[in-house]
């Protein structure tokens, strides 16, 4: 006899289990971050290199500044836990729209930032939006990241 797999998948705690996607979104969503970090990283002779990414500094600010609310939603991601801090409940309940909105403005600034001749010239800056853009539709839609932020393991636990 065959049997079914439980859906939705749970993790440890009984909550939804956050989806891979999430994860490498956030990446996305935080490369100006990553960036910077692996910059600190380089030798001192090498450390213009953020230039290639972000030729303005202002731009790099700017970027920064735009993904700076992601941190807050990888600290309630962290206290996603029976014994973590519940304070961080109504951040992560948010955390949907808060990232949808990030990740809306990083394309209009990606977008907007793009050469007239990105096509022909440097076609390679087109996987950024694509990707952001893509993010942005699951984001909207998907069902299972709207059961993730809504739950809190304080919740999942007095329903049991």
């Amino acid at each position: 006899m065959r049997t079914k797999a439980i859906w939705p998948v749970l993790d440890d705690h009984g909550l939804h289990k956050v989806p891979l996607r999430f994860y490498w979104l956030l990446l996305l969503l935080l490369r100006p971050y990553i960036c910077w970090v692996l910059v600190l990283t380089l030798p001192e002779a090498q450390r213009n290199m953020l230039a290639l990414f972000y030729p303005r500094q202002v731009d790099f600010m700017l970027a920064c500044a735009v993904a700076a609310p992601l941190l807050l939603i990888i600290a309630a991601l962290s206290q996603r836990k029976p014994k973590g801090y519940q304070s961080w409940r109504h951040i992560w309940r948010y955390g949907r729209g808060l990232m949808l909105t990030v990740a809306l403005t990083d394309l209009v600034l990606t977008t907007v930032d793009l050469p007239p001749q990105v096509m022909l010239d440097a076609p390679w800056r087109m996987v950024a939006p694509v990707l952001l853009f893509t993010g942005c539709l699951w984001l909207f839609g998907s069902r299972t990241l709207k059961a993730v932020f809504s739950e809190w393991p304080d919740a999942a636990a007095k329903a049991h």
